[in-house]
């Protein structure tokens, strides 16, 4: 009886052992480590696209209005977009606050001449002028001008702007006056100014 007990154990425990192994096939682990590789890829991928689409929406959400600025009532010429150049595009100026004097005798104005000379210009490179800016014609109290400061914003608030095709280049504001010696600035310093936008 005791050897085919032995015996017995013996077929048990190589049973159970061989059953208890498990045969491991080589080629299934490159394939799991491919599979999880290709799902990082993918996943890369995707978030490519996604950067992808983010940098198409913030082209396609590009600021069309470069802000206000302030121009000099003394000659020194100002520039939006710190003078950099601005694309091509279809441009408005708008009238926003301000107004100047010519001479502390006369009224608060914009422009003294509707075209010059004594005009303030919205203007390109090396101050080429593109047109006047918005605002009241007329340097005398009314003929154009006014005794107040704040009836003279009042009064621009209604202007049209301007607007104009642009090939490309810088924009400012620029006054073109002699001498700029008896100009008197904006209560505060609240020079004519402007917003500039490409908005449609």
């Amino acid at each position: 009886m005791r050897p085919l007990l032995f015996s017995l154990l013996v077929v048990a425990c190589g049973a159970r052992t061989e059953l208890g192994v498990i045969e491991s096939d080589a080629s299934i682990v490159p394939d799991v480590q491919e599979a999880s590789m290709d799902a990082h890829d993918a996943s890369f991928d995707d978030s490519s696209d996604a950067h992808d689409a983010h940098d198409a929406e913030t082209e396609e959400a590009a600021p069309c209005d470069f802000g206000e600025l302030v121009s000099d009532a003394f000659g020194a010429s100002a520039w939006w977009n710190g003078g950099a150049p601005l694309p091509a595009a279809h441009y408005r100026v708008t009238y926003v606050d301000g107004c100047m004097k010519y001479s502390s005798s006369q009224g608060w104005t914009v422009n003294a001449y509707a075209n010059g000379p004594d005009t303030l210009y919205v203007v390109g490179a090396n101050e080429a002028m593109i047109a006047p800016a918005p605002g009241t014609v007329g340097f005398l109290v009314n003929q154009g001008a006014f005794v107040s400061f704040d009836a003279c914003v009042a009064a621009n608030q209604s202007d049209a702007p301007l607007e104009f095709d642009w090939a490309g280049g810088p924009i400012g504001l620029w006054l073109d006056d002699s001498p700029y010696t008896d100009n008197v600035a904006g209560q505060s310093g609240r020079n004519p100014t402007y917003r500039l936008s490409s908005c449609k």
